[in-house]
């Protein structure tokens, strides 16, 4: 869909004519590789935010040929011995139609802001998800330390973890009797959830980043 922008300033050339002046035609359209796969999803992002931002830059030149066109009138009516006054209308006219197209630039570039936002959130989401994946047991082994600090006085204490993580460090922690290591494919990679009779608690990272962006977004 294209919106023509139309002006009401007058071209007044050498052989007195007047000729309608318009400004222009908008278009409304509206060590595991994890490093490489990164940049990857950083470059894809990237190249889809051009895409989708190439009218906007479009219509940005288009702006600008616009501004050049009216200097040159103004230039041209000033050399022909055009009237002041009437050099002094076109003037008007042509800032009013500046002041129209700044508040749809103005707009415009909001839009902008807020789809920028919305992809860094998502090259982070995709980005944790790969530092998550490839280093899962250590952020749960470092997950659990964090957590029995706050249960030191536990009596009975049960850690959840992804069955992936629970066949590496079913072996390599260091628990006491009373601390009951089990695998739940409910649990996340590199996510803990421990249940003790001091209370419950979530080290599911993906979840706490997740619920992160969807407060973020709901600001935007």
């Amino acid at each position: 869909m294209k919106n023509n922008v139309y002006s009401n300033a007058k071209v007044i050339k050498s052989d007195n004519e007047v000729h309608s002046y318009e400004l222009g035609t908008f278009s409304n359209t509206g060590e595991l590789n994890q490093t490489d796969q990164m940049k990857n999803v950083a470059k894809l992002e990237h190249r889809n935010v051009a895409e989708k931002n190439e009218p906007l830059m479009e219509q940005i030149a288009a702006l600008t040929n616009s501004v050049t066109d009216i200097k040159k009138q103004l230039t041209l009516m000033t050399t022909n011995g055009v009237s002041q006054q009437v050099i002094d209308k076109q003037v008007v006219e042509a800032i009013k139609d500046l002041k129209h197209y700044a508040s749809f630039f103005e707009q415009a570039s909001f839009q902008m802001e807020t789809k920028l936002l919305k992809t860094s959130m998502a090259i982070a989401k995709k980005i944790i998800a790969i530092e998550v994946g490839a280093n899962s047991t250590q952020i749960a082994k470092e997950t659990i330390s964090h957590l029995l600090l706050k249960i030191k006085t536990a009596s009975k204490v049960k850690i959840h973890l992804n069955p992936k993580d629970y066949e590496i460090l079913k072996n390599d922690l260091n628990l006491q009797d009373y601390i009951e290591l089990v695998h739940d494919t409910n649990v996340t990679i590199g996510g803990v959830v421990i249940a003790s009779d001091l209370g419950n608690f979530d080290g599911n990272i993906e979840a706490k980043v997740s619920t992160m962006f969807e407060s973020l977004e709901s600001l935007t």
